[in-house]
């Protein structure tokens, strides 16, 4: 339909200033960091001690559903979907590689698979 391209477009524009503006707030964050200091920096500031885990994956979601979930849009659903593809080709990888390197050795033996 002729209506979907202008709001495809505009989440694009909406994601690419979203991941702008976080890009520009971090990089603001440690603009006076030493490099020397960064490790501990980015340590204390987004991963923390393990008791503030939960409360900080709490308010990451609630900005996330308010970003995204209370505003009707569809990239939960994108983001769902990817998340799936991602994790079902993950899972299938190591099988994928035996039955390779299965085939592979019997195309060394001569033998038919």
């Amino acid at each position: 339909s002729a209506g979907a391209a202008p709001r495809e477009e505009t989440d694009k524009t909406e994601t690419m200033a979203s991941v702008a503006r976080s890009l520009r707030k971090f990089l603001g964050e440690i603009q006076h960091v030493k490099v020397r200091d960064l490790p501990s920096h980015l340590h204390k500031e987004y991963i923390g001690p393990t008791n503030t885990w939960v409360p900080r994956m709490k308010n990451r979601l609630l900005v996330y559903k308010e970003d995204y979930i209370d505003e009707g849009s569809f990239t939960p659903v994108k983001h769902v979907l990817i998340g799936g593809f991602f994790m079902s080709y993950l899972v299938g990888l190591p099988a994928e590689l035996r039955h390779l390197a299965h085939e592979e050795a019997m195309k060394r033996q001569g033998g038919g698979h």
